[in-house]
């Protein structure tokens, strides 16, 4: 079986056990959880009875995003623990399960490949099938450590999680794989999906009008 590493960055522990239920360990290596020590006071160490799971704590800064930086911590983590070997990671944000499925997911992936897939929301299926910045969530991505190298996430973008994808599949779009099947959920634990949701037409939005606007101004100079 492929060796799989999951990595949650967390600040709200108490959904955790919760999102223990959902993960099989037997399909694991480990489940590396990086606290934000930035924005947790109480003693957060849940898991210290489970070998599987690694409890690290890594402080955000101000101005990054939320998450971001954790993730970062957790590659770094992997690469210098296990730096000769084929190794598939995942991302499991604290507001989200593993979804029953995605264990047949494991049995299908083989190693050198990246793998998009499907998305179950509230009220439709997201497709994985165009891997790029805001058209993909995370949950919907899953990679061999050995191929993304050392592509790291933008810490003061919301968006970094797109924008991380991309750059993966970009390396080599010939590894990378679409499966049309729905293998994750979309923020299961959450209760500010629609908070989320205008985020990520704002962030859209000042994408959209950036590119637009600069496209703008080289129109304008190029007029006599």
């Amino acid at each position: 079986m492929n060796k799989l590493i999951i990595i949650t960055p967390s600040y709200r522990v108490q959904k955790l056990p919760k999102i223990l239920k959902s993960i099989n360990l037997n399909y694991i290596l480990e489940w590396i959880i990086v606290y934000d020590g930035s924005k947790i006071s109480e003693n957060f160490q849940q898991f210290s009875n489970y070998k599987k799971i690694v409890e690290l704590v890594f402080n955000s800064n101000d101005n990054e995003v939320q998450g971001n930086a954790q993730r970062n911590f957790g590659l770094n983590y992997i690469e210098k623990k296990y730096p000769n070997e084929n190794i598939f990671v995942y991302f499991l944000d604290d507001d989200n399960i593993i979804h029953p499925r995605f264990y047949e997911l494991i049995k299908k992936i083989r190693i050198n490949h990246t793998y998009s897939f499907d998305q179950q929301r509230t009220r439709y299926v997201l497709s994985g099938e165009n891997p790029k910045v805001f058209n993909i969530d995370l949950a919907m991505f899953l990679f061999d450590f050995k191929l993304i190298k050392n592509t790291r996430f933008e810490l003061d973008k919301y968006e970094a999680d797109g924008i991380f994808v991309e750059e993966c599949c970009n390396k080599d779009i010939s590894k990378h794989v679409y499966l049309s099947s729905v293998y994750c959920y979309y923020n299961y634990l959450g209760r500010n999906v629609l908070r989320r949701t205008y985020y990520r037409i704002f962030w859209f939005l000042r994408h959209f009008l950036s590119n637009n606007f600069n496209f703008y101004k080289i129109i304008k100079q190029k007029k006599p």
